[in-house]
């Protein structure tokens, strides 16, 4: 295997292992530099993978999900009814998953075995379905950019109240997750320099008039692309710049400012973080950074 591959999706297991979506050499699980491959190559790349548990899902092109019941070491390959790219899932404890169509949502409440179809957009233009964020019963819903229904829609998943939380116009929401207590979300546009890092307190989304706090940067970036945060520890992730690589960056939400700290080959597609560890699955190469010490493969 090449030294120097490109990946898609990564997660960490709960025992402290890796699960990296590669382009050409399926599914490698990491174990501090010790390799194994756990699922054969596809033609559809695998663009978003969650571990909950020891239960790790994925989602990919062409509708794919994937489901694994022990930690990346077998896969079940199922497919939903779309053919648009899925480009997030996300899960809990108790069996709730949710993915994505083009304009739809797929719940599921037992694992991942069957699912109900929602199509929560009750405009006459909806927009396309870029990420998700599931917090407690709230489902956060990020846009692709759309010029009238951008931005950030919320679905309570008791009442299937829906309503929209963030309004934009020019930007696709990209990534978004919760950390501690606040909804934070990357987005951007490839064709500007206009990426942006925001956050809102999860109580203010029900207040009128809520105002969205944006970090600021020392670099511009035309997209941040994911984001990813452990015990306070929050990094981003960007669209590669004019020179062929992207950026990561340190995201410190208490000053509002976005640090960056690393490059990485082509668009860093996904981010995960251990503290200040993390690994970047990039389009031309998977950056691990160890703290002590820095390994590119």
């Amino acid at each position: 295997m090449n030294t120097m591959f490109s990946s898609t999706a990564v997660t960490r297991t709960e025992n402290g292992s890796t699960i990296i979506a590669t382009v050409n050499n399926g599914i490698i699980i990491d174990n501090d530099g010790n390799r194994t491959f756990s699922f054969p190559i596809i033609k559809n790349q695998i663009r978003d993978l969650k571990c909950v548990g020891r239960i790790v899902y994925g989602v990919g092109d062409n509708g794919l999900f994937i489901k694994s019941l022990n930690e990346g070491k077998d896969w079940i390959i199922k497919q939903f009814p779309t053919k648009a790219s899925v480009w997030s899932v996300c899960c809990n404890s108790n069996g709730l998953v949710v993915a994505h169509g083009d304009k739809v949502i797929y719940i599921s409440t037992n694992y991942g075995e069957t699912w109900k179809i929602i199509s929560p957009f009750k405009v006459s233009k909806p927009p396309s379905i870029r990420s998700l964020c599931l917090h407690d019963n709230m489902l956060f819903i990020g846009a692709k950019i759309h010029p009238i229904n951008g931005g950030i829609w919320m679905l309570d998943l008791q009442t299937y109240k829906f309503t929209r939380v963030k309004a934009e116009s020019d930007k696709m929401i990209s990534s978004m997750l919760v950390n501690n207590g606040l909804l934070v979300a990357v987005s951007g546009s490839c064709r500007g320099r206009d990426g942006a890092v925001a956050y809102l307190p999860i109580k203010s989304l029900f207040l009128e008039n809520s105002r969205w706090n944006q970090c600021t940067s020392t670099i511009s970036n035309g997209s941040y692309l994911d984001i990813s945060a452990h015990n306070g520890i929050v990094y981003t992730t960007s669209s590669q710049n004019d020179s062929g690589y992207s950026t990561v960056s340190r995201v410190y939400l208490e000053n509002q400012l976005v640090v960056p700290c690393d490059y990485v080959k082509g668009h860093g597609w996904r981010i995960c973080n251990e503290n200040e560890n993390y690994i970047v699955a990039g389009q031309y190469e998977t950056r691990f950074f160890e703290k002590d010490s820095k390994r590119v493969c």
